[in-house]
């Protein structure tokens, strides 16, 4: 069975499914394009998003290509995030990092790249994710060092997120 992002992100709507969920989108929407993005047959027809790119077109965003995902410390055991410790992992970084450089006409304001907080949508099971003062000291310092910082709840956020700075 193929999935797409939206039942990916459906299926347990933790921070890892909806940042995986996300990921899925970039990856369709860097190599072909936003339209066939957004449409889920895309991800479950073989061939559908190539076949639709090459009749209908659509912007492609190459700039996905560069998102990444950061390895968060205290995940694990003791012994894993000591190890990551030692690694320099640290604890309240964003999740996800464009490193795209973009001018934001709304705002007037240029931006090194854009960083994201990726926070499960509200579920039967629980409230909505909410940032720690550890992740907000992060995010205020990333900020004044003219980083753009969005703290997205769900991967669908993110990618209005990631559009949106990106001006598209």
């Amino acid at each position: 069975m193929a999935l797409d992002p939206w039942s990916y992100a459906e299926k347990t709507r933790n921070e890892y499914a909806e940042q995986a969920a996300l990921f899925m989108w970039a990856n369709m929407a860097a190599n072909f394009g936003l339209l066939q993005a957004n449409d889920r047959e895309s991800y479950i027809l073989p061939g559908y998003a190539r076949r639709c790119y090459m009749e209908r077109g659509g912007p492609l965003l190459p700039e996905l290509r560069w998102l990444f995902a950061i390895k968060n410390a205290g995940h694990g055991d003791a012994i894993r995030g000591a190890m990551s410790k030692a690694e320099g992992v640290k604890a309240g970084v964003p999740d996800v990092m464009l490193p795209v450089p973009a001018r934001i006409s709304v705002y007037n304001a240029y931006y090194h790249g854009l960083y994201i907080e990726l926070k499960r949508l509200k579920s039967t099971r629980g409230a909505a994710g909410k940032t720690s003062p550890v992740q907000d000291d992060w995010s205020d310092y990333l900020k004044s060092a003219g980083y753009a910082v969005e703290v997205c709840h769900g991967w669908e956020a993110a990618r209005n997120a990631i559009l949106h700075y990106l001006g598209k």
